[in-house]
Formats: C-alpha cells, sequence, structure tokens
C-alpha cells in the first residue's frame, strides 16, 4: 500500500514536472527580430510576459542582440550571415527596454531602439 502511495505521488510530481514547461512555452510572445547592416527591426511591440525574441542576421556582417530593462540584461551570442539565435525573457508591464546590436560601433550607426512592454 505505502509502495503504491509512493508510485502514485512521483507519477503525479513527473507530470506535474513535464506539463509546467509546456503551458510556459505556449504562453510565449514570440517576436521576430531583424537584423540588417545598421538596422534593427521588431516585427511587433512586445507585450508583457513571456517574450521569445527570435533573431535572425539578413546582412553580411556579424550582429548579436541585447536587451536591457527592469533591471537585467539578455543577449544572444554573435550570428553570423543568415544566421538566427533565440533569448528568451519575461518583460514588465510599463517597463522600458532598450535593444542593440553591441559589435563594433553599430549601435552608434542605428541599430538600437527601445520600447514599453503594454
Amino acid at each position: 500500500m505505502v509502495r503504491a502511495v509512493i508510485l502514485a505521488a512521483v507519477s503525479l510530481a513527473a507530470a506535474a514536472a513535464l506539463a509546467l514547461p509546456v503551458l510556459a512555452a505556449s504562453n510565449a510572445q514570440t517576436v521576430r527580430v531583424s537584423e540588417r547592416s545598421y538596422r534593427i527591426t521588431l516585427s511587433t511591440k512586445p507585450r508583457a510576459g513571456v517574450v521569445r525574441f527570435v533573431v535572425r542576421n539578413a546582412s553580411d556582417d556579424g550582429h548579436d542582440f541585447w536587451i536591457r530593462g527592469g533591471g537585467k540584461t539578455w543577449k544572444t551570442r554573435v550570428i553570423g550571415e543568415s544566421g538566427t539565435a533565440s533569448v528568451t525573457t519575461r518583460l514588465k508591464k510599463g517597463v522600458r527596454y532598450r535593444f542593440w546590436c553591441a559589435v563594433s560601433d553599430h549601435a552608434e550607426e542605428g541599430m538600437k531602439g527601445s520600447f514599453v512592454a503594454r
């Protein structure tokens, strides 16, 4: 009897652990980020909550993607020509977030922007 109770408890815990990432992933907003030489564009304005930024390098130069706000910073690796990378964040409503490419002087050349999570 004790063995059956323990087995049931372990089974329920395992099922809950497996279901949690699926539920969290389905609630995430996906924002596509396009990086071209000296320009970054977002496919939509990010909402508060879990956001997955999918970054595509559409130029010949290497680029990365940094985002900062609410006391936190996230970044991708440097992405080569036609490459992609992603970063998942949890954005807070009403907070201004800044994003940029930190490779060389790319941000100074215009690869930067900001938004307020709505």
